[in-house]
């Protein structure tokens, strides 16, 4: 008999891949709209969408490994956070960009949970790792900011 929880983690993984681009549209339409992002340098289509499905790539890769995560490997995210810098962004834009792809991806597992019938601790430890994802990235962009503006200031 299969292992219900492997089936459950492959299918989220498996629909996550498959709408990549969907969710990438749907993050693009957020920060595009988004009260918060207020760069003075406009960004265009492909320059916004840069790394994000790198990222989102990696998150699949993330949950299917189903173990701890290796957050050291994993940085399309850390990749995506840099341009942004060179590009002039805000700490809190970077930040924004982030917390909007986050929940993106919760309501993607969210929906993908009901569509699907994903049992629900397969989508809370999706979750969990989602949140985890995105708190490395967190630390990671904001170090590489706080280090990067100190290197221009000296």
């Amino acid at each position: 008999m299969a292992d219900p929880k492997v089936s459950d983690m492959k299918a989220l993984c498996t629909a996550m891949r498959g709408s990549i681009d969907a969710i990438t549209l749907e993050w693009v339409n957020r920060v595009k709209t988004d009260s918060y992002m207020q760069s003075d340098n406009p960004l265009s289509l492909s320059q916004i969408v840069d790394h994000v499905p790198q990222m989102l790539e990696e998150l699949c890769d993330v949950l299917a490994d189903g173990g701890e995560p290796d957050f050291h490997a994993i940085r399309a995210s850390s990749k995506h956070g840099y341009t942004r810098s060179l590009a002039g962004y805000t700490l809190t834009e970077l930040l924004r960009e982030l917390e909007l792809l986050r929940d993106c991806v919760f309501n993607f597992v969210a929906e993908t949970e009901v569509k699907q019938g994903i049992n629900r601790p397969d989508s809370i430890h999706a979750l969990r790792l989602v949140n985890q994802y995105f708190g490395e990235d967190i630390i990671f962009v904001v170090e590489h900011y706080l280090k990067r503006k100190a290197s221009a200031q000296a």
